[in-house]
């Protein structure tokens, strides 16, 4: 059945509880992606969206057209701004934060909370509440809806990261388990964006989850290669050098950087004619990178950084890079993280270099089946080597390359699958059978 033929009861909305809708993040387009879902499914859509301590914003959209219009909006007026904010004092107020749970009663929490369930007295119609986490407070949000109107609500939470397990976040991680078991127990329905992350929450919470890799539908549409200016990007980049780009931020303990600097400083001491023909540039919030680079004494301009770009022009510095650096989290299968990036990489269609992943991740098993070919470094010697490799074969003969983005579209039909059994009103059984 197509989403036209697909008709819903003018009695279902669905409302988006989010901080993402209004920037330029991956998961912005994942959000933007479910609501152009539901609304073609002639479901109306109804966005709240957070951001800082005050900030709420209640759009309604009911076609993809309208989200469309909104979200080019959102793109081409915005600077973007770095997914992790940097300096001592952010990390000590991120301290603060996690260990006395103050994202989950801020201010614009608590006035969501207030208007949606103002909204649920008002109607006599269901509502399908898809809370996006992080911030984990939307989903703690729509819990809370869910047990104050059990019959008007149908729930589900969008783990795109782990909360109360994620072992870089401070907190009692007790009690953050226990808020976060409650609240994944009162869905309806638990989607993540990873097997990993997925057999994670099973496990820890007996509940089913439904895995929904990040697929970057953005990228889906091919743009014009846009030629850049480097130099003006960096005056230190060497436009003649093969260029590894990674477009993102680097949050504290998340990422093995000391082994891949300590690789691309090996290379410029042991091979310096090769070390001149390739360059390693990093463009946002990577303040961490360029520490660790300090350490190794790093002073040439074989690693070179660049500060935050809005998306338009991060897309841009991707089409013209000669490869892709993906860093994947460094812990156990890396913690079932995928991020949209790998997806953006392997739409481009442009060599991938991934730093410390694990055979088996789901990364690793995505490579292998898009791109025919994984690539597993982890020690400096194995960086060195590969980025040696690359000046003597080109980055093409060497590293995980996908050559068409429509071999992933089909993963899409799992969003398609659900939002109708949602419109729908199935609850399905949210718990796992019992041994």
């Amino acid at each position: 059945m197509s989403d036209k033929q697909y008709k819903t009861s003018t009695q279902v909305e669905a409302w988006f509880l989010t901080s993402e809708f209004e920037g330029q993040r991956a998961g912005s387009f994942r959000q933007e992606r479910w609501c152009k879902i539901f609304s073609a499914l002639q479901c109306p859509v109804r966005v709240f969206n957070i951001q800082g301590a005050r900030h709420v914003l209640e759009k309604t959209f009911d076609s993809p057209e309208q989200v469309d219009e909104f979200r080019k909006a959102v793109m081409n007026g915005s600077e973007g701004r770095a997914s992790v904010r940097e300096g001592r004092l952010v990390n000590v107020l991120r301290v603060i934060k996690h260990t006395f749970f103050i994202d989950l009663y801020l201010p614009n929490v608590i006035a969501v909370y207030r208007r949606c369930a103002q909204l649920l007295r008002e109607r006599e119609g269901r509502v399908v509440i898809m809370a996006s986490s992080p911030p984990f407070s939307m989903a703690v949000v729509g819990a809370l809806l869910k047990r104050r109107f059990p019959e008007k609500v149908t729930l589900s939470v969008d783990m795109r990261d782990a909360w109360a397990m994620h072992i870089s976040l401070g907190g009692n991680r007790t009690i953050r388990r226990c808020i976060e078991g409650r609240a994944l127990r009162r869905a309806d329905a638990v989607t993540t964006v990873s097997y990993g992350l997925t057999d994670e929450f099973e496990e820890a919470y007996g509940i089913k989850v439904d895995t929904l890799f990040n697929v970057a539908t953005h990228y889906f549409e091919v743009k014009q290669k846009s030629e850049i200016d480097w130099r003006a990007l960096n005056p230190a980049i060497d436009p003649g050098r093969l260029k590894v780009v990674y477009t993102g931020s680097t949050p504290i303990g998340f990422y093995d950087l000391a082994s891949l600097t300590r690789g691309i400083k090996q290379l410029r001491e042991r091979d310096p004619s090769a070390a001149d023909r390739v360059q390693c540039i990093f463009v946002g919030a990577c303040a961490e990178v360029e520490s660790a680079w300090q350490a190794q004494g790093g002073s040439d301009n074989d690693v070179v950084f660049v500060p935050h770009v809005n998306h338009n022009m991060a897309r841009a510095i991707q089409q013209n890079a000669d490869a892709l650096m993906f860093l994947a989290y460094f812990g156990p299968g890396n913690k079932g993280v995928v991020s949209t990036k790998i997806f953006e990489y392997m739409a481009l269609g442009k060599p991938i270099l991934p730093i410390s992943l694990h055979e088996n991740s789901d990364v690793d098993r995505l490579l292998l089946t898009y791109c025919g070919r994984s690539s597993r470094l982890h020690t400096a010697d194995d960086i060195e080597a590969a980025l040696r490799q690359m000046t003597v074969q080109g980055a093409e003969a060497v590293l995980p390359r996908m050559d068409d983005p429509e071999r992933v579209r089909p993963l899409l039909d799992g969003y398609r699958d659900l939002s109708r059994r949602l419109i729908d009103g199935e609850r399905r059984a949210a718990h796992m059978p019992q041994a």
